[in-house]
């Protein structure tokens, strides 16, 4: 393997005193492998200073865990584990706790994660008596789990979770496609987790494969925002190489930033970089776009597999209820945004006319079918 002499930089993860990996090794696909390939991932993430693995129970409902058990054998000590269950009772998260370290071959988990949490009605139940925070805390008395952790795909519930939990870190999303409709992952949930010493591990920094022309480029623009942790699903040796070779070289300059936000493939004519040379209404409207495909649906001339990618992922984050929400109470004259669209010379090369007339579209019920 190339590059054999680079050794992944150490942090601290928030308050919790360990010192970890600035990559973690995720483990959603390592449903897609063999555990002699998991071996070998693991075994090469290792030799570059790895020392971080995350996985959860609804990974193939238990494979993940159980390949990555096997492959650990032996070398248990040397790895934090992580993992994850979406329970919101005690008994529930309990049995799931118990399975995991089953699956893993160990006997604690140093992090357990709230998986997924989607909505306030799910944070109230496991907050409330019998809820799965009891069955944590309690496994967390036991020496179990480590600490404790919360994920979600709905972004408010990040601060309402960090709020009402005593959760050790986050795990978020954080990628450049997102950081173009969702500012306030950087600009409110991270400073809200550093005032609390809450660790940032960043998930999904190739937007779930939606960056995969970009690798290098993308994994060190999701570092320029500063996450403890850069968790990475690899699955080949080449993979854990390219990973490793970002996380090394660090996180782009303002100019490198720029200059990805101004070629990027993925972003093209269409996805509108927030730069300013439109009005705030605009700007606005093309964020709330954003919540409801991550501005991936552009009626633009695509090859089959990028197009299938598209339409898998722009549904991915539960966003698009709230973009509908937030836009049917603004009330814009939409005739006025169109007038003033036709005056933006955007230096993306965007036609912002034209975005202007299929983000009113999406927002407001058109029929997309129809579109030009």
């Amino acid at each position: 393997m190339e590059n054999q002499n680079m050794v992944l930089p150490k942090v601290q993860l928030g308050n919790t005193g360990y010192s970890v990996s600035q990559l973690a090794l995720g483990g959603f696909h390592q449903v897609e492998i063999s555990s002699d390939i998991i071996d070998k991932v693991v075994t090469a993430y290792q030799q570059f200073g790895g020392n971080y693995i995350e996985t959860a129970r609804s990974y193939g409902d238990g494979a993940s865990e159980k390949k990555l058990g096997r492959v650990l054998e032996g070398r248990r000590d040397q790895f934090i584990l992580c993992s994850k269950s979406g329970a919101e009772g005690a008994r529930e998260i309990r049995r799931d706790i118990e399975a995991s370290l089953t699956n893993l071959q160990t006997d604690h988990i140093e992090f357990y994660y709230f998986h997924g949490v989607p909505d306030e009605d799910k944070l109230e139940r496991i907050l409330s008596p019998g809820g799965a925070l009891e069955g944590m805390l309690k496994a967390k008395e036991e020496g179990l789990i480590g600490g404790i952790g919360l994920s979600s795909h709905n972004l408010p519930m990040y601060i309402k979770g960090m709020s009402a939990l005593p959760v050790d870190l986050i795990l978020i999303w954080c990628n450049y496609l997102e950081d173009m409709y969702l500012p306030e992952i950087k600009d409110e949930i991270f400073p809200f987790a550093r005032k609390r010493n809450i660790g940032i591990t960043a998930m999904k920094p190739l937007g779930d494969g939606f960056l995969y022309r970009s690798p290098n480029m993308a994994m060190r623009y999701a570092m320029s925002n500063h996450p403890d942790v850069l968790v990475c699903g690899m699955n080949t040796l080449q993979h854990v190489s390219e990973a490793v070779e970002a996380v090394c070289q660090g996180p782009l300059t303002a100019a490198e930033q720029s200059s990805l936000l101004m070629d990027a493939p993925e972003l093209g004519n269409y996805v509108c970089r927030q730069c300013g040379n439109c009005s705030a209404q605009l700007k606005e409207l093309f964020r709330l776009e954003g919540y409801v495909d991550r501005q991936m649906i552009d009626y633009l001339e695509h090859d089959p597999a990028d197009y299938a990618l598209r339409l898998r992922l722009s549904s991915w984050f539960s966003m698009r209820e709230k973009g509908l929400s937030v836009f049917k109470k603004k009330k814009w004259d939409e005739m006025k945004l169109l007038k003033e669209a036709a005056s933006v010379s955007c230096p993306y090369r965007i036609d912002v006319s034209r975005k202007v007339r299929l983000s009113l579209a999406k927002l407001s019920g058109g029929n997309l079918i129809l579109f030009e």
